[in-house]
């Protein structure tokens, strides 16, 4: 990793095996190589066995932890050439075959244009497809207005927002003032408030286990905001050497009246400035996510996975048997694996 041209968070040991915890399956980093190509590729392996009604059932599946990954280029050698793309995908598809994996869900990085050399036609019988997913926004902290401390793309309105968010509220970091663990502390209370509100998916509660791990782990930044002696947001970032990522966030009813996001997101910006990153990428979300991140003004990403059925027969079984499984939902076709929707 350290010797990568662009290496970041998502592939770093430490936010792999945090990911162990919250998405049951083993971090693994898988190395393709092809003459002078290195590639890594951060996955889980998560056992078939695991599936409400697939007991006894051999075999894994392969995702990248959530967030962006993919296939991270080691070499300088700059975009692999057709010969080279199409060895290492021969490799991962072998590789599946010999560990008995039999879907492999890779998510790929925006930020490294990976769909640019990546040709998933190249696998026969279409065991594989690049599709698309979302478009995904950042910041371009090289923009950034040092006169008003402020992000310097942001529209009109985002800037009214920050104001009004400065005049009532101020920003708490983790580790200064206040220690890490206490501050994560402080933001899983707020970001579980929040999620209740939203009656998300309890998938979205991750143990304390998870944010102990991050920030024993990995580059953590932990931003709240306050109202006077109460708390009423927070924010996680994780940066690495060019990019920092937004991770979670809250927000109680008095962040909201008082924009305390953007007032965290601006101090994330700053944040990323100040470990050298060149961009805070926000991610994607659904059309009002989206319209609230584009607001800040930044680029626009395309994200994609690139999704491998390496063993067609097992996979077809199983989303068969799932069909016929009557206490759960049938299998989604826009979901992949198909299986696990």
């Amino acid at each position: 990793m350290d010797r990568a041209p662009i290496p970041d968070i998502y592939y770093r040991p430490g936010y792999a095996l945090a990911n162990e915890i919250v998405d049951h399956g083993r971090a693994i980093a898988l190395l393709l190589t092809d003459r002078h190509i290195e590639v890594l590729v951060p996955l889980l392996l998560r056992a078939l066995s695991d599936l409400p009604f697939a007991a006894g059932q051999p075999g894994f599946d392969a995702v990248t932890p959530y967030g962006y990954g993919g296939l991270l280029l080691l070499s300088e050698r700059g975009q692999p050439s057709d010969s080279d793309v199409a060895a290492l995908l021969s490799a991962l598809q072998h590789w599946c075959n010999e560990s008995s994996v039999v879907s492999c869900h890779i998510r790929l990085h925006p930020l490294l244009e990976q769909t640019q050399w990546l040709d998933a036609t190249r696998f026969p019988d279409h065991t594989a497809s690049i599709c698309f997913r979302a478009l995904t926004t950042g910041i371009d902290l090289s923009k950034w207005d040092s006169a008003n401390q402020r992000i310097g793309e942001m529209n009109q309105n985002r800037r009214s927002r920050l104001n009004l968010a400065r005049r009532h509220l101020r920003v708490l970091w983790g580790g200064s003032g206040i220690s890490m663990a206490e501050a994560l502390g402080l933001f899983r209370q707020v970001y579980e408030h929040r999620m209740g509100q939203l009656h998300a998916s309890p998938y979205y509660y991750f143990p304390e286990e998870y944010y102990t791990a991050l920030s024993e782990r990995t580059n953590l930044g932990v931003a709240l905001a306050w109202l006077g002696e109460e708390l009423v947001g927070g924010q996680l970032f994780l940066a690495d050497r060019q990019f920092a990522h937004y991770h979670l966030g809250g927000a109680n009813e008095n962040g909201l009246k008082f924009n305390c996001s953007t007032l965290l997101i601006n101090a994330g910006a700053e944040w990323a400035r100040e470990h050298g990153c060149r961009l805070l990428h926000l991610g994607g979300g659904g059309d009002g996510v989206f319209g609230y991140k584009r607001s800040y003004g930044g680029p626009i990403f395309r994200y994609h996975t690139l999704d491998m059925i390496s063993e067609k027969s097992a996979y077809a079984n199983l989303v068969e048997t799932r069909l016929r499984c009557k206490d759960l939902p049938p299998p989604r076709q826009d979901f992949f694996p198909e299986y696990r929707a």
